[in-house]
């Protein structure tokens, strides 16, 4: 099930697929480029408790809204450091974080750098959604949320994806954002959920395509890399729901974790019981290609040496996220 909702308008303060061969790799004609990047920036709640927060903020004596405005220092110093033309965030707690993140980036002298347009959604009654920060125009944003009731636990609460349309000089970048169930739960359990999810982003994905339309899907797909259906030379097979089974659907987009010798991009984006993870991802279909894809180690959000991300922590107010953000260049 989708619906369509009406753009987010953000207050700021300024100081004075059907198939892996229809993938392109040609020289794109009238081409535009845009620096892309993604981050589940870790539980961002604001400073004001409404009961949808999770519980160790609510518990905590030491949030507030000091705590959060530091917060808030850190992540726009992290934004403004990618310095990319469109920034991606999962787990933002509401609009008004989306204002507040708009108005501590205020002051930018370069127009260039501004971001003047930003997108936000979640599902109602949920604690946390995904949010778009753009310096170029953004446009037509659509939900897509499930509503399943035909297996046999009930559906927990998933985050919809996301679809925006990013107009830079005349030319559109479509983008899915999404952020899909974790795994708490236990990992077997919860996949039928992500395999609906996929479903839904395959769908999707599979009418630009024939459209001719130049697509990236990105977030926090709680998924590894490795765990999709690849094919060779870094791309990936979606799948989609047919007659109760999970089956390819024939959408083939295009991996940046896979390098050209074919061996996966150092470090990943996610650490955990001491292990990398690649379970933030971006996917390329129709007219884009990747001209460059890194994880963004070079600040104090991770440890200089080994990379491992310098999660947020409530008792001392420390940290930035548990995930690295990723970040790349597309032609389109």
């Amino acid at each position: 099930m989708s619906h369509k909702t009406n753009l987010v308008p953000v207050i700021a303060v300024f100081l004075l697929f059907s198939s892996c061969a229809q993938m392109t790799t040609e020289t794109l004609v009238r081409e535009e480029k845009l620096k892309v990047a993604n981050w589940n920036v870790q539980t961002f709640f604001d400073a004001v408790t409404t009961g949808d927060e999770y519980t160790e903020f609510v518990k905590s004596g030491r949030w507030g809204k000091e705590a959060y405005i530091e917060r808030l220092k850190r992540l726009c110093s992290v934004i403004k450091a990618i310095d990319a033309d469109v920034f991606v965030m999962e787990e933002i707690e509401n609009e008004a974080v989306v204002h507040d993140i708009s108005n501590f980036l205020a002051g930018e002298w370069n127009g260039q750098k501004v971001y003047r347009n930003a997108v936000f959604a979640k599902d109602e009654g949920s604690s946390i959604g995904c949010a778009v920060l753009s310096r170029v125009q953004l446009d037509d944003m659509k939900v897509h949320s499930l509503d399943i009731r035909t297996e046999e636990s009930d559906m927990p609460r998933l985050r919809p994806i996301m679809e925006v349309e990013v107009i830079s000089r005349g030319r559109r970048l479509t983008i899915f954002v999404n952020h899909w169930k974790s795994k708490s739960g236990g990992e077997e359990e919860s996949e039928i959920w992500r395999n609906r999810q996929e479903g839904v982003l395959s769908s999707i994905m599979e009418k630009g395509i024939q459209n001719n339309s130049a697509l990236l899907a990105l977030g926090d797909f709680n998924r590894d890399i490795a765990d999709f259906d690849l094919a060779s030379g870094g791309k990936v097979v979606m799948r989609f729901w047919k007659d109760g089974t999970l089956v390819d659907s024939g959408v083939c987009v295009q991996s940046p974790w896979f390098s050209d010798s074919g061996k996966m991009v150092q470090p990943g984006s996610y650490y955990f019981q001491e292990e990398w993870s690649r379970i933030d991802n971006m996917f390329l279909a129709g007219k884009a290609e990747f001209i460059e894809f890194h994880v963004a180690v070079e600040g104090p959000w991770c440890d200089s040496k080994i990379f491992v991300p310098n999660r947020y922590q409530i008792w001392n107010g420390e940290g930035y996220s548990d995930h690295l953000p990723i970040v790349c260049v597309v032609r389109f």
